[in-house]
């Protein structure tokens, strides 16, 4: 049984007790307290069946099922409440929720309703208007054959206790892929805490990774815990960690080989079990020949490898993402957003997508926004996606350009336009990475 369900009800104690009860019987639950978390919770995923409170602490729980209903009119509602009446039954009927509950209920009340409701054809309307995929592996959106062949080493890697290096360009969904492996794993109880080895500057990385004691330096008024400690019996993601200092993979190999780590200042070691997946876009070979990273760490890190494809090669996991994206958006933004034009979507294929999946998703939001009927249509996508020339129709003479040189294009026709913060987003990049770019390529920034 792999049916989602949200329950969204102001009672923290029942909605628990619920969600443990309906885990235990196998479906995936959701849980929200409130309208507005209902909202970001349910525009995450696709949800079989609703289960929501009338009276909830910020709104209307029949206002809730109206706006749901009208994005994903196939959707199951079950509506519970303390106060009926005529008048909210007749409300609930017009929106035709499935089934109406008094509280305080019976649990096997709503699992008698649920199981009658599977019997039905759950998703048969949302996917005439959603393209799904096939399998969504812990959130992981995708049916193309690159997507299924990874998820298929996440599986038979998951349950193990062996080290993955993730490698992929930028905006692919690497952090998502160490989630799903985390999460599939006998440790998916424990913390998975995930570091951004290029973001801080090499003293705040180390204390943020191993913590301190009092007095450990000017400023350590109390001992803080590092997030290898944090992470302890769970998963540690160490994205970009091609950029980590000498100095600290020095230390990091350390932690793996002896499985223990010393908070700054301290002459205690403490013993950790920790599973490490990291990430990087960079050549780490390479810079292992360059010197940048070490040869021994880099081989304790890569004991298994994954491939994350780039978007441009994952044929119709395009479209399916856009609409994934589109109904995000669109229930976030409490738009009647449903449907994709077909001209859009050819667009949408054709388009390289330097940025990756990070790309794709800014440029549906933005079409969202832009939008005033149910349909996407090219002229709501941005002016550098809808009037892409690069397409399977040039002359077989003229080389298409790779994704590095067309990356380079951009910046230079457009870095006269958008800010910096502006073309790093449009790429799916960050200004760090945009920085690091123009510094290889020489392109100094626009003084426009």
């Amino acid at each position: 049984m792999n049916e989602r369900i949200l329950i969204v009800d102001g009672d923290g104690e029942l909605r628990d007790n619920l969600s443990n009860f309906l885990k235990k019987r196998g479906f995936n639950v959701d849980v929200a307290a409130t309208f507005q978390e209902a909202i970001n919770t349910y525009a995450s995923f696709i949800h079989d069946f609703v289960i929501v409170e009338i009276e909830l602490p910020d709104g209307d729980g029949l206002e809730f099922v109206s706006k749901i209903k009208s994005l994903n009119p196939s959707v199951k509602v079950i509506v519970t409440t303390f106060y009926a009446s005529v008048n909210t039954a007749l409300k609930a009927l017009k929106l035709k929720v499935d089934d109406y509950l008094i509280k305080p209920f019976i649990y096997d009340e709503i699992l008698k309703s649920c199981k009658e409701l599977t019997k039905k054809t759950i998703l048969k309307e949302t996917e005439k208007t959603y393209p799904t995929p096939e399998e969504s592996f812990f959130s992981i959106i995708g049916e193309s054959n690159e997507i299924k062949l990874l998820l298929e080493k996440i599986k038979k890697i998951a349950n193990t206790p062996t080290n993955v290096l993730l490698l992929g360009e930028t905006g692919t969904g690497k952090e998502l892929f160490a989630r799903a492996i985390h999460d599939a794993s006998y440790r998916k109880k424990k913390p998975f805490v995930a570091i951004n080895c290029a973001s801080l500057p090499e003293n705040l990385l180390e204390s943020e990774l191993f913590g301190f004691v009092k007095g450990a330096f000017t400023g350590a008024n109390s001992d803080k815990k590092g997030l290898l400690e944090i992470a302890d019996g769970g998963t540690v993601f160490l994205d970009e960690i091609g950029d980590m200092p000498l100095g600290l993979q020095a230390k990091l190999l350390r932690v793996i080989e002896d499985k223990e780590i010393r908070p700054l200042g301290s002459v205690i070691s403490k013993k950790v079990d920790l599973r490490f997946i990291s990430a990087t876009n960079k050549d780490l070979l390479e810079e292992v020949r360059k010197g940048n990273f070490r040869e021994d760490l880099f081989f304790r890190l890569n004991v298994i490898t994954l491939q994350i494809p780039p978007l441009r090669e994952r044929g119709r996991d395009i479209e399916i993402l856009a609409y994934h994206f589109m109904r995000k958006f669109a229930i976030k933004m409490g738009k009647n957003v449903t449907k994709i034009d077909p001209q859009t979507i050819q667009i949408l294929l054709r388009y390289p997508w330097p940025g990756n999946i990070r790309e794709l998703q800014n440029v549906i939001e933005q079409a969202v926004v832009f939008t005033e009927s149910d349909t996407i249509k090219p002229e709501h996508l941005p002016e550098h996606v809808k009037n892409m020339e690069i397409t399977t129709e040039r002359k077989r003479d003229v080389p298409l350009l790779s994704i590095e040189e067309f990356t380079k294009e951009f910046i230079l026709k457009y870095q006269s336009i958008y800010t910096e913060q502006e073309l790093a987003d449009i790429l799916g990049i960050t200004r760090k990475a945009l920085w690091e770019k123009r510094k290889k390529w020489g392109i100094p920034r626009s003084s426009a």
